[in-house]
C-alpha cells in the first residue's frame, strides 16, 4: 500500500498504542498533525518543549506506550533536549520528533539552522534524519529501539520538505543503538555469584529503577516472605516496597540517608537488584564486600571483584534462592527504619517541609499520584513519602528543576484514578509555570502545592558545606503569588498547619486546578539532607 510519509508515521505510531503527543508546532508540522488527528492521534500544546518531553516520558512511564513529543527548528529543538535527556538516563521509551531544514540547507547558514543530528546524539539511543528511501524502515525500527534494554528516546528529524513523500519499502538502513555497552563478566558469572550467595550470613539487598521499572518487586515481595533480608531502595525504586515492610530500611541518597551506613557497613554480601548506577553511584556508598549486580543488560560497573549477572528479571530469584535469611541484619535494618522515623518526628513543629509532607500523607487518598519537583523537599519525599496504592512519580537519573508540574499533567491525562499532586517549589515551579494553562485549557484537574521558602534551598544547604554565604539563591520576598488567582486558577495561601489541612480538603473537593502556596520553614533541611 502506497502512503506518504506522514500518514506511514501516524499509522505506526498509532499501531504501537500511542494516542496522544506533546508539543508546539511550527510550520512544517502541519501535515503531522493533520495525519495524527486523522489517525486517532491527540496533539497536546504545550507552553514550552522541555514539558512536552517530559510529559511524553511520564505518559510512557504510565501507560507502557511509547512518548512522543515535536519541536520545530532551532530554538524549537534546544528546548525539547533538555526533557529528551530526562527520557534518556531516567529509562523512558519516546519518540522525539523535530522539524529540519531541507537537504540544500545543511551546512549553509541560515535561520534557526543547527544540527540537530549532533545535539541529539548524546541525548538519545540513537537521532536519525528521515528521508524519502529511509523513512519505512526508520520508523518501524525506531520503536522497537525506544523500547530496548534500557529504554530511552530515539530522535527523528523531518527535512521541511518530506511531507508528502511516498514512505519506500525498507531498505538496509544502519540501526546500532547509540549508547555503547561492553560484555558481561565471564561466563561462570552465575557460577560465582551462586557461591556468595549461598555463602552469605549478612546480605543486604539494594533495589533500583529497573527493578521497579520492570515490576519485579512484585517478585521481591513474595521473595522477602521466605528470605528475612534487609533491603534500601535508590529513589525512584521507592514503592517497590512499603515503607513498612519488614525489610526495608530506607532510602539511599535522600534526607538521613547517613542513619544507613551503620546497617551498610554490617553487610558481608551486596546484591545490587535491578541497581541502575544512573541514580546514585556503587562507589559513592559500596562497603568493601562483594557485590553482586543483577541486571537486564551490561553495565559500565568499574568496581574491582563486582560479579555481574544480565539476565530476565524472573531468572534473578531463582539465583538468589539459596540466600539465607539474617536476623541480625533484620534487627539492624528495624533499628535503622526507627532511627530515620524519629529524626524526622523531631523536627515536626509549625509548618515545615517535614510536617506538611506528613500531613499530605495524612489527608490524601491512598491511591494519589504524587510528582515530585527537583529541589530540598525532593529529598524529603523520597525518603518520607510512603507509596500505598497510588504512584511516586520524579527524576532522578536526569534530576532537572521543573519536572513537577508537566509530568503532573501527563499524569492527570494518563488518569490513573486518585487525585494528582504536584509538590514543588517556588524555583521550580517558575520554570514551567505555564503549564497552569495547559492543564486549565484540558480541563485537568491537579493540586498544586508549592513549598514556598523564597530560595533556591538545596544550593543554599550545598553553600554552607562549604561555608560559604548564601548568594544567588534568592527568589523572591513575601508571598510568590501576591494574589489569589494565578493564570485562572484559584491560589490559597498558608502559613499554619491547620490552613494547610483546610486547603487540601477544599484542593480534593474543587472540580479543578488549585495552586497552595504552603510558606514553609526552610530551617529542617540542614540537618535532614545529607551532604553527597
Amino acid at each position: 500500500m502506497v502512503m506518504v510519509i506522514e500518514d506511514f508515521l501516524s499509522r505506526q505510531l498509532r499501531e504501537g498504542g500511542v494516542r496522544r503527543f506533546f508539543g508546539i508546532p511550527g510550520g512544517p508540522s502541519i501535515p503531522y498533525m493533520e495525519a495524527f488527528r486523522k489517525a486517532g492521534i491527540e496533539f497536546i500544546l504545550t507552553s514550552h518543549e522541555s514539558s512536552a518531553a517530559v510529559m511524553a516520558d511520564v505518559t510512557a512511564r504510565l501507560t507502557g506506550v511509547t512518548g512522543v513529543c515535536h519541536a520545530t527548528f532551532g530554538p524549537g529543538a534546544v528546548n525539547l533536549a533538555s526533557g529528551v535527556g530526562g527520557a534518556l538516563l531516567d529509562r523512558s521509551p519516546l519518540i522525539a520528533l523535530t522539524s529540519e531544514m531541507p537537504e540544500a540547507w545543511l551546512g549553509r547558514t541560515a535561520q534557526m539552522n543547527i544540527d540537530q543530528q549532533a545535539l541529539f546524539r548524546p541525548l538519545t539511543k540513537e537521532t536519525f534524519r528521515l528521508n524519502a528511501d529511509n523513512a519505512g524502515e526508520i520508523i518501524s525500527r525506531s520503536l522497537e529501539l525506544a523500547n530496548e534494554e534500557y529504554p530511552g528516546p530515539v530522535h527523528l528529524g523531518l527535512p521541511s520538505d518530506l511531507a508528502g513523500s511516498v514512505a519506500r519499502p525498507d531498505s538496509n538502513v544502519s540501526m546500532s543503538a547509540g549508547i555503547p555497552g561492553h560484555n558481561p563478566a565471564g561466563g561462570n558469572s552465575e557460577a560465582r555469584a551462586g557461591v556468595l550467595i549461598a555463602s552469605s550470613r549478612r546480605p543486604l539487598i539494594a533495589v533500583g529503577l529497573t527493578a521497579m521499572r520492570t515490576v519485579a518487586g512484585r517478585s521481591l515481595v513474595r521473595f522477602l516472605e521466605d528470605h528475612k533480608v534487609p533491603v534500601v531502595v535508590t529513589p525512584m525504586a521507592k514503592g517497590v516496597i512499603t515503607y513498612d515492610h519488614p525489610s526495608c530500611a530506607g532510602v539511599l541518597f535522600h534526607a538521613l540517608s547517613d542513619r544507613l551506613a551503620r546497617l551498610i557497613r554490617a553487610a558481608d554480601l551486596v546484591i545490587g537488584l535491578g541497581y541502575d548506577p544512573v541514580e546514585y553511584n556503587y562507589e559513592s556508598w559500596l562497603p568493601e564486600v562483594p557485590l553482586v549486580h543483577f541486571d537486564t543488560k551490561p553495565s559500565d560497573l568499574r568496581i574491582s571483584g563486582a560479579i555481574e549477572v544480565v539476565s530476565a528479571p524472573e531468572e534473578w530469584f531463582r539465583l538468589l534462592s539459596p540466600l539465607g535469611s539474617s536476623e541480625e541484619m533484620m534487627a539492624l535494618a528495624a533499628r535503622t527504619r526507627d532511627d530515620i522515623r524519629a529524626s524526622l518526628n523531631r523536627a515536626e513543629r509549625g509548618l515545615n517541609p517535614v510536617t506538611a509532607l506528613s500531613l499530605m500523607r495524612e489527608v490524601l487518598p491512598p491511591d494519589a499520584t504524587v510528582t515530585a519537583d527537583v529541589g530540598s523537599h525532593l529529598h524529603l519525599t523520597g525518603q518520607m513519602w510512603d507509596v500505598q496504592r497510588g504512584k511516586l512519580i520524579m527524576t532522578n537519573g536526569w534530576s532537572s528543576m521543573g519536572f513537577g508540574l508537566p509530568s503532573a499533567v501527563a499524569a492527570a491525562l494518563a488518569g490513573s484514578g486518585g487525585p494528582v499532586v504536584c509538590v514543588t517549589g517556588d524555583g521550580g515551579f517558575a520554570m514551567s509555570a505555564g503549564e497552569i494553562i495547559t492543564a486549565r485549557r484540558l480541563g485537568l484537574k491537579i493540586i498544586v502545592v508549592v513549598f514556598s521558602d523564597g530560595e533556591l534551598n538545596l544550593i543554599k544547604v550545598k553553600q554552607s558545606w562549604k561555608r560559604l554565604s548564601p548568594y544567588g539563591i534568592h527568589v523572591h520576598d513575601g508571598s510568590l503569588f501576591g494574589a489569589d488567582r494565578f493564570l485562572g486558577v484559584d491560589v490559597q495561601r498558608v502559613t499554619d498547619l491547620s490552613g494547610m489541612r483546610s486547603a487540601l480538603k477544599r484542593a480534593l473537593d474543587s472540580g479543578g486546578c488549585g495552586i497552595i502556596e504552603a510558606a514553609v520553614n526552610p530551617a529542617v533541611y540542614d540537618d535532614l539532607i545529607v551532604k553527597s
